[in-house]
């Protein structure tokens, strides 16, 4: 029984000691263990909803590339699908309702989820948004038609100002800095961004503003046929906008960045970024976030602002990291500041 006994004891031992002398496992921060390099695949590819924009904005035209891309290069994976939607606080919404997984988002939008005081977002905080990829910064752009002689920000005073969908998280923060600033519009033009090119084109609104990174197509489109003003910041303006808010930062637009945008334009900027729920799986978040960034030639065929989608500017965000996200940072070697560690990540 004894020479038994120690027979067993030599196999078991011999057992264990051939598993851990394997391909070694690599364990998420959140408790998910997959081996290095490799993310188990699904039985069948799993479809998730990425909420964009309204046709004819960037967040749409780039979110139909990213599909394109995380389809091609993971099609064993999943089945991504590029939604029309209203925008930032709209995808926020229904990531937080379970209507989307992944979807674009202005920091503007971020801080007012993350707060949780906007109306959109039914006064609770927005806690399942999660940040993944940092896109690219965009740019304060106001304009206005050339004949319309509105050339600095007091000549808003009495005039149709558009500032894009009702709602949306620039329209209730430059309500409120144009309150603050003294501004007074005659009355606010909400829509598209689309349509209110074409709004200020047919004289429906006197002036648009929009945060976008040049060329915008719906700016493009009417420059072809109109000759266009573009609206700066004075100095004091810009601190008045950084000072009130902190995802603003100071910018310049650069000359040339549209046809008659020909000289440097003095702005702010804040980021775009693409977010996902944080009830998406580690392992495939890592396995999405690793795709886009490692993929940035082709991302830059999509749009030329997506140099900026780089691992480091992940840490422009202003809510906290998926925790995916932070295991491919720290894959890297990039330390993740504590105000981006999410409750449920795991040390």
């Amino acid at each position: 029984m004894k020479k038994l006994l120690v027979f067993l004891l030599v196999v078991i031992t011999a057992v264990a000691f051939i598993g851990c002398s394997g391909q070694k496992n690599s364990t998420d921060k959140s408790g998910t263990s997959t081996k290095i390099g490799e993310t188990k695949k699904p039985s069948s590819p799993i479809r998730y909803s990425l909420g964009t924009s309204s046709n004819g904005g960037n967040f749409y035209l780039i979110g139909g590339g990213i599909a394109t891309i995380l389809n091609n290069q993971l099609k064993d994976y999943f089945v991504i699908t590029a939604e029309e939607t209203g925008g930032s606080t709209a995808n926020l919404t229904m990531i937080q309702h379970g209507d989307a997984e992944i979807g674009f988002a202005m920091t503007s939008s971020l801080a007012e989820a993350a707060a949780g005081k906007a109306k959109w977002t039914g006064g609770k905080p927005l806690d399942k948004i999660r940040g993944m990829v940092a896109l690219y910064p965009s740019y304060l752009t106001m304009y206005s038609l050339k004949s319309s002689n509105i050339t600095k920000l007091t000549d808003f005073n009495g005039k149709i100002v558009g500032l894009g969908s009702k709602g949306a998280a620039m329209d209730s923060v430059l309500r409120a800095a144009f309150d603050k600033i003294g501004i007074k519009p005659k009355s606010i033009f909400n829509d598209g961004h689309g349509a209110t090119a074409t709004a200020v084109s047919g004289g429906q609104a006197d002036v648009a503003v929009l945060f976008a990174y040049p060329p915008f197509s719906a700016i493009s489109e009417l420059e072809a046929s109109k000759e266009l003003n573009f609206i700066g910041l004075t100095d004091k303006e810009q601190k008045q906008l950084t000072d009130m808010y902190s995802f603003y930062k100071a910018a310049t637009m650069p000359a040339g960045s549209y046809k008659y945008a020909t000289e440097d334009i003095k702005t702010v900027s804040e980021w775009n970024m693409l977010v996902v729920s944080k009830d998406l799986s580690a392992d495939y978040v890592y396995l999405l976030t690793k795709t886009l960034l490692e993929n940035n030639p082709q991302l830059l065929e999509i749009h030329k602002s997506l140099k900026y989608a780089t691992d480091k500017n992940i840490l422009n965000f202003n809510v906290p990291l998926h925790t995916g996200t932070i295991r491919y940072l720290k894959e890297k070697g990039i330390d993740v500041p504590a105000k981006l560690i999410p409750p449920e990540y795991k040390a």
